[in-house]
């Protein structure tokens, strides 16, 4: 799959804590420290792991593709493709754009970073479920990122064609974002508390191919570049709406096409 490079987008996306976030890091048993942090760089900036956002990204795409292709034709985290448990020879759609047992994948996604230090600490106390009181010696603090914080990261995919259908992978991914943002939304820890509502904007893509190497073009070619902000935008991402040029949306519209065609 990636014996050669065909092309390779990069795809700058911008997150917004519309409530507080809390995405935890190592914890310390020194006097006086939080008992519950947040991730940060070496910096001590606050940031959002590839890893937690393609996590969440993938599990949606897994339950959305289980209902409508049939739970047969999506692996699971337990049994992904080509792993000896699940007896499956063949990658799945999945496995294809998030990676599997034997394949990288095609969707990476780089660390989110914010350009603001600013966190505070939040109180919280476990309740006795029998008395639905405070339970004795059971207070703790929590470290958050205030809501309307700005993360910024990239995401790059390699290849994004799939099986002929042009920028399918794009296309899935574009697609699980809207629908992310208009229906899940939440990200990190603590969400039963009302921690974690975030939206995800897209923000600039770039296309990049061989000849733009052998001719030393690392900026790459512009394929779309939002003219808003993710503050302007907030609620017609809430409601899913992003507005793309054709080209892009045909990417969409070809990752449709995909998954109909394995529904057949």
């Amino acid at each position: 799959m990636f014996k050669k490079l065909d092309k390779r987008l990069i795809m700058d996306y911008e997150v917004l804590a519309v409530s507080d976030l809390r995405i935890g890091g190592h914890g310390s048993t020194a006097p006086g420290e939080v008992d519950n942090p947040v991730i940060k760089n070496s910096k001590d900036y606050p940031i959002i792991p590839g890893s937690s956002l393609k996590g969440v990204l993938r599990t949606e795409t897994e339950k959305l593709l289980r209902t409508i292709i049939g739970e047969e034709n999506v692996c699971t985290p337990d049994e992904l493709c080509k792993s000896k448990k699940s007896g499956r020879t063949e990658e799945c759609p999945v496995c294809l754009l998030f990676g599997g047992a034997e394949m990288a994948g095609s969707i990476r996604i780089r660390d989110a970073i914010t350009d603001s230090p600013k966190t505070y600490i939040r109180d919280g106390v476990e309740i006795d479920r029998k008395t639905r009181k405070a339970a004795t010696g059971r207070y703790y603090d929590i470290e958050v990122v205030p809501s309307g914080t700005v993360f910024k990261g990239e995401i790059m995919i390699e290849n994004p064609d799939l099986k002929g259908n042009k920028y399918a992978k794009l296309g899935a991914l574009l697609s699980t974002i809207r629908f992310f943002n208009a229906t899940s939304k939440t990200l990190g820890g603590a969400v039963s508390r009302g921690f974690g509502e975030v939206l995800i904007m897209p923000t600039k893509i770039r296309e990049f191919t061989p000849n733009d190497y052998l001719n030393g073009k690392y900026e790459g070619k512009d394929k779309w570049k939002s003219d808003k902000g993710i503050e302007e935008m907030k609620e017609d991402l809430k409601q899913g709406k992003l507005e793309l040029n054709t080209e892009i949306e045909d990417g969409i519209k070809n990752w449709k096409n995909y998954v109909y065609q394995l529904k057949k």
